[in-house]
């Protein structure tokens, strides 16, 4: 395609608008940059569109024609240039787009599949380039597909209504394309010729009811008969024929009217819509998104709110049962004394020196079936974890699943791509569904049965070696006998000092105080290795749990990292547009 750029003709631009034009580059350049680091998001029209912007950012202004098939834009075209160059007809019969540049001789040149050029030697084109585009309601969508590709690049957009049938729903939704994009629209009634005056006048009032309702403001139209006026140039500039088009108002808003300082203006203003429409579009979507990630953050809160409470719930309740526990062996104890207090006595002499039936006395009664009471405490200890852990299993899937409900999910992003909401859905049902998997296979006995051996095999790991992890119930048996073996001792001098009998009351005393430090340091063997097994059991599940979240949270803060950088580009560039579309204005 022929570079007529605004730059290689420098003598059209004075110094301020080579700054502005300068100024608008960068930030069009600033913004390709954000959209290449919004990722695989963005519409790929929207980036096609802002490259084709900042590749023809140096062209020849460009005025694109475009309207419904058959409402005479390129019989519009030839009148413009006084030569029937275009094809017309009642049937769609531009099926390209077509460029039509100035050049010295007539040449016609198929430059892309759907895209030609045309040179031609007329004064217009000396000044801008004219676009004609395939008509808006074309049998063949791929015109229509055209026309709307093409608009973004449109410096002035000269959208061509028919008379016969003005303002049609298919014109009024392109027109709201337009409307979106920012582009300066004049409007063309052509063929008023097939109507009376005071028809055209209806005609007119009609179509400039429904453009300021659509556009919010009136822009200029023109009635013309571009028949009327191509036959009047065909006829040697038939004067009759000329007042009669009303052509000369609208080819003197192109010629005279759009100068050379207004078409600079609205060349800066186009690329600059566009931006500032792109802008929006990713602010918007941009804040959306981070309003979607303080939700995220506030599910995040609250799982860790949920993990705290867990803690805190197991490491506080777990004192209840360890208190149980430290009253049976209080208990325990004070049978023990009891039974010292009442053995160890000069009157009791044969009963000490039969040692086996002492012994089966003091296991019936002062240990009696204490194994058995701390075996069952365990147990409920066991049962009262594994209940917590499936509870803060089900409390997540619970809240999980009213996350993934349609009020917190598929947030509006417009027509940004929808990868964001893709990969954040997946990563939330992620973990919904590890969460309802570990539920769902919650298996209470077995979960009990592996803690138990856990916390029996802690005990006994703390406990008299040659035990080994034979069982809480036999741990504590054996510690039982180790503190018999200590009275037997004890009784045992009594008896060789049996001619001392002043020697008792010392030895009840030690038999006490031994007891009495074997049952504490059962005691506390029991405590630690309880309270670090539950500890160990804490930090399990809440791994699983932060396991389980773990790439949703990468997601989460990496997402908020990104989009928070790209919101602080979106709103600079928002500032600095508005304040150059002043200074363009100006």
């Amino acid at each position: 395609m022929a570079a007529h750029g605004l730059l290689n003709r420098k003598q059209l631009l004075t110094e301020r608008q080579a700054s502005l034009l300068a100024e608008l580059r960068s930030h069009l350049e600033k913004l390709m940059a954000a959209l290449e680091r919004f990722g695989s998001d963005v519409a790929p029209d929207d980036l096609r569109v802002l490259r084709d912007t900042l590749e023809h950012l140096d062209e020849l202004f460009l005025l694109v024609i475009a309207g419904e098939f058959n409402s005479g834009k390129s019989s519009f075209v030839n009148a413009l240039l006084g030569a029937p160059l275009l094809a017309e007809g009642v049937t769609p019969t531009t099926d390209r787009i077509t460029v039509l540049r100035y050049g010295e001789e007539a040449s016609d040149e198929l430059v892309e599949a759907y895209l030609r050029e045309h040179t031609y030697p007329a004064d217009v084109l000396r000044q801008l380039a004219i676009v004609d585009t395939p008509g808006t309601n074309a049998v063949i969508r791929r015109h229509e597909e055209l026309t709307h590709n093409f608009i973004p690049r449109a410096d002035l957009v000269l959208f061509v209504t028919s008379a016969d049938r003005p303002f049609t729903e298919s014109e009024r939704q392109f027109l709201e394309l337009i409307k979106d994009w920012g582009k300066k629209i004049v409007l063309v009634l052509n063929k008023i010729d097939i109507l009376n005056k005071t028809e055209q006048e209806q005609v007119i009032e009609y179509v400039r009811d429904n453009i300021r309702a659509l556009l919010g403001s009136t822009p200029e139209i023109f009635p013309v008969s571009a028949k009327l006026a191509l036959r009047s140039r065909s006829d040697g500039d038939d004067e009759t024929l000329w007042e009669q088009s009303q052509f000369g108002s609208v080819e003197h808003y192109i010629v005279d009217t759009l100068d050379e300082e207004a078409r600079v203006r609205l060349k800066l203003l186009s690329p600059l819509g566009i931006a500032q429409r792109l802008v929006k579009t990713y602010l918007t979507t941009t804040e959306e998104r981070l309003e979607t990630l303080r939700e995220d953050f506030v599910t995040l809160d609250t799982i860790d709110q949920q993990l705290k409470l867990f803690r805190d719930d197991l490491t506080t309740d777990v004192q209840y049962h360890l208190n149980d526990i430290d009253t049976i062996l209080r208990d325990l104890e004070d049978r023990g004394m009891q039974f010292f207090d009442e053995m160890i006595r000069v009157t009791r002499l044969p009963d000490l020196i039969r040692s086996e039936r002492t012994r089966q006395t003091f296991e019936r009664e002062v240990v009696g079936d204490v194994s058995q009471q701390i075996e069952q405490r365990v147990n409920t200890l066991i049962d009262w974890m594994i209940e917590k852990d499936l509870r803060l299993w089900q409390n997540i899937v619970d809240y999980i699943h009213r996350r993934r409900t349609p009020a917190h999910r598929d947030h509006l992003i417009g027509e940004v791509g929808g990868a964001f909401d893709y990969n954040r859905g997946a990563l939330i049902e992620s973990v919904g569904k590890k969460a309802h998997q570990i539920v769902a296979g919650y298996d209470r006995e077995e979960e009990s049965q592996l803690l138990a051996e856990e916390v029996r095999s802690s005990i006994a790991a703390t406990a008299i070696t040659e035990v080994g992890a034979v069982g809480l119930g036999a741990l504590l048996l054996a510690v039982f006998q180790t503190a018999w073996l200590d009275v037997t001792g004890i009784l045992a001098a009594t008896l060789v000092a049996i001619g001392g009998l002043y020697l008792l009351p010392a030895k009840r005393r030690q038999a006490k105080r031994a007891f009495r430090e074997r049952v504490s340091g059962l005691r506390e063997q029991l405590r630690q290795s309880i309270q670090a097994q539950v500890e160990r059991e804490v930090d399990r599940s809440l791994a699983r749990v932060r396991e389980a979240v773990a790439p949703y949270t990468r997601f989460v803060r990496a997402q908020r990292e990104r989009l928070s950088d790209l919101q602080g580009s979106f709103s600079d560039l928002d500032v600095a547009l508005e304040r150059l579309r002043a200074d363009i204005d100006a």
